[in-house]
């Protein structure tokens, strides 16, 4: 019943022109607006913001960046990308797209033909050269979003559940912010390189790297020195790099739930004299950093811990007051940060997206454990 309620809400049209086009530099004011006045809800309400550019990211090599928007009455009431690079599937780089960064105006609430719409001018982009596969993320409690696009209605494209996905928070203080170098020795880039790919090859979805396609990222505030390994015998064992992203992206807290607002003061005060994290105040970015390119031998997890022990070292030092893993509900790995740290998650469920004739399907994929970059969710 409820789900018969929810489709007939989104699939009514309402009067109003709505024009669909590739964004480009015209649009980076009115994408950016858009992404401000309509924040994530929920207890925490979140903004995900690209200050003081949206096409910050769009240009790096190896990479293709489209997003589409959506405009009406002269403005733009919806936005979405699609961003394609190499990605190991079943242990072989394919050319993988993500879809991500769907917003709706809330003035344009349940207008699920826009959301049709620009589904199908997505699929004109594509059909002359489509990727091996696209896949996209959404959060496990928005069953709204989840009926829509599960149930495979006219004009959508198919959507195959293939996992779940588990974000991690972990808080960063003073007490962790020991003396010692921000990172280890690192060697040269073609050997990080070589590291990275044949720990991603096996897994799903995760980066095919070359040493332009890293190296670029230093502009975007990953840099390459800032790399830390775990040795044993002097063979590397594992490694990561702690991104800092919030020159071209950040998350803003943009409301609280009642309940919560008005437990915040008493949630700060404790969370001053224990491990947790602090609720910022309304309308304050996130302190917040991804763990990334993360490579750990899984014979040895005990080098995961002491890898992520220096990384919060490491955030503690740069004035980072949370730092973010995400891994597979089914990744050992995930158990392994679960039993040695206290943070808080984040559930979201990843599915194949396709067409009759674009992308492929999630019976494809064999049985490697998922390993989506959490950075480029």
């Amino acid at each position: 019943m409820a789900r018969d309620v929810i489709e007939r809400e989104l699939t009514g049209t309402r009067p109003g022109r709505i024009a669909f086009a590739l964004a480009g530099e015209g649009d980076d004011a009115d994408i950016r607006r858009l992404l401000q006045e309509n924040p994530m809800p929920g207890n925490i309400s979140l903004s995900l913001e690209r200050e003081p550019d949206y096409f910050a990211d769009a240009y790096l090599p190896g990479e293709t960046k489209q997003t589409i928007v959506a405009h009406a009455a002269g403005r733009v009431v919806c936005t979405g990308s699609c961003t394609i690079r190499r990605r190991f599937v079943n242990g072989e780089p394919c050319q993988v797209g993500y879809l991500g960064g769907l917003r709706l105006d809330a003035g344009q609430a349940g207008r699920f033909d826009i959301l049709r719409r620009g589904y199908e001018f997505f699929h004109e982009l594509q059909a002359s050269e489509p990727a091996d596969f696209y896949f996209t993320s959404i959060a496990a409690d928005n069953e709204r979003a989840r009926t829509l696009l599960e149930r495979g209605l006219p004009g959508m494209p198919r959507y195959e559940f293939i996992g779940e996905f588990v974000t991690v928070l972990l808080s960063t203080d003073r007490r962790h912010a020991v003396s010692k170098p921000d990172a280890s020795p690192v060697p040269p880039m073609e050997q990080v390189i070589e590291l990275l790919n044949n720990h991603n090859c096996q897994q799903q979805f995760a980066p095919c790297w070359s040493e332009d396609e890293l190296g670029a990222l230093q502009m975007l505030g990953l840099r390459v020195g800032d790399f830390q390994f775990i040795r044993d015998a002097g063979h590397i064992v594992a490694g990561a790099v702690l991104w800092d992203q919030r020159k071209f992206k950040q998350t803003l807290i943009r409301g609280y739930a009642k309940p919560l607002a008005r437990a915040r003061p008493l949630l700060n005060l404790v969370a001053r004299f224990t491990d947790g994290a602090r609720l910022p105040a309304i309308g304050e970015t996130l302190a917040n950093a991804f763990i990334t390119q993360l490579a750990v031998d899984p014979d040895k997890p005990d080098s995961l811990t002491g890898l992520v022990k220096d990384l919060r070292g490491a955030a503690a030092r740069r004035g980072i007051e949370l730092i973010t893993l995400g891994f597979a509900a089914n990744d050992p790995r995930l158990a392994v940060v679960q039993k040695k740290f206290r943070g808080r998650e984040y559930r979201s469920r990843l599915y194949s997206v396709r067409w009759p004739d674009c992308g492929g399907a999630a019976a494809e994929l064999d049985g490697r454990i998922l390993a989506p970059e959490v950075a480029w969710l």
